[in-house]
């Protein structure tokens, strides 16, 4: 009986003091993760602190860093307002179809209904000989000549217009072989030159946008990296003694990291105040372009998504540029 309560009471020591080390583990892991966090948090704050105490510097490398971000932002939104624009006043692409002698107003009628059901088209139109003729006539010189032949030579037209938007070139010149094929077609025509110009040279800037926003982004990786590496250099002694007690690489880098975040937000951030006036500067000219063109001409701008994802852009490209010039640069300052 007593050899087995005392074995039973061992056995509930043990456990005992294995429960009191699991629990002691959990509490080491939790008091961890709370001081990592702390540490965190007290390090970005610093890290703000840092910046305001030289307002001049810092907001000079923002500026810096904001007229790199503000360039590839805005040439791709002057791309998507030319495109828009071409789409407002070429917003269709015209197919003439000239048919075939002796079809009758009612089979030219029913040809231009049965081609508006095709896909990419937004209308059809039948224009009669007789209509054609009349339409030749008011033009100036060509009245006397029309009314000298003996008979009406203009064949009827059935006019497709195309949705520009939704349509390649490719497209176009699968309609038009499929509307040339028509029995009652003798002959179709559509004007591709203005289209594939277009889509030429939007795709022309587009490549020439995507270079500059690949350029830019490393220019703005290498200037929060340099001046990382000033401030660095500025704190030289401060992390040899960090380190002497103990510090290691990490723990070094990462007050660094979080300044090198803080300039890419805040250039991101000068960098839409920049896109913004210049969307407002530019409001008169646009003014002027809508009364020409005789429509109303909307700028658009960023957005709510693109901004949010032009911030989130400069804070990765802050923290990369960062991240590069810390972890170089702390691993070679080694205490002696």
């Amino acid at each position: 009986m007593f050899k087995s309560t005392k074995t039973n009471r061992r056995t509930g020591e043990n456990r005992s003091d294995s429960g009191q080390g699991i629990n002691t583990s959990n509490h080491s892991l939790a008091s961890r993760i709370q001081s990592w966090r702390s540490h965190h948090r007290l390090v970005a704050a610093q890290s703000i602190r840092r910046l305001i105490v030289t307002p001049i510097s810092s907001l000079m490398t923002m500026l810096v860093l904001a007229i790199a971000i503000t360039l590839p932002a805005a040439l791709n939104i002057a791309i998507t307002n030319v495109a828009q624009l071409t789409g407002q006043t070429n917003d269709h692409v015209q197919m003439s179809l000239y048919l075939q002698s002796g079809i009758s107003n009612t089979q030219g009628l029913k040809l231009a209904n049965q081609i508006a059901a095709w896909d990419n088209v937004s209308s059809t139109r039948y224009v009669s000989p007789q209509k054609a003729k009349d339409s030749f006539k008011s033009m100036e010189g060509f009245a006397e000549i029309i009314d000298s032949l003996p008979e009406n030579p203009l064949p009827g037209v059935v006019i497709v217009i195309m949705s520009e938007q939704s349509l390649t070139v490719n497209d176009a010149e699968l309609m038009r072989d499929k509307a040339a094929s028509l029995k009652k077609v003798a002959v179709a025509k559509i004007d591709l030159a203005w289209l594939q110009k277009l889509h030429a040279i939007i795709g022309l800037a587009q490549q020439v946008a995507a270079v500059l926003t690949a350029l830019l982004a490393i220019g703005v990786v290498l200037v929060v990296g340099n001046t990382i590496k000033l401030s660095i250099d500025n704190r030289r002694e401060e992390i040899i003694v960090t380190k002497l007690i103990g510090a290691t690489n990490a723990f070094v880098r990462r007050p660094f990291l979080y300044m090198g975040l803080w300039f890419g937000i805040g250039g991101a951030l000068i960098a839409l105040i920049l896109i913004h006036y210049c969307k407002y500067a530019l409001t008169n000219a646009i003014d002027s372009l809508s009364l020409v063109y005789g429509t109303d001409i909307v700028l658009t701008g960023l957005g709510f998504t693109n901004s949010i994802t032009l911030v989130l852009m400069g804070a990765i490209l802050g923290w990369l540029g960062a991240w590069l010039a810390a972890s170089q640069h702390i691993r070679a300052l080694e205490p002696r």
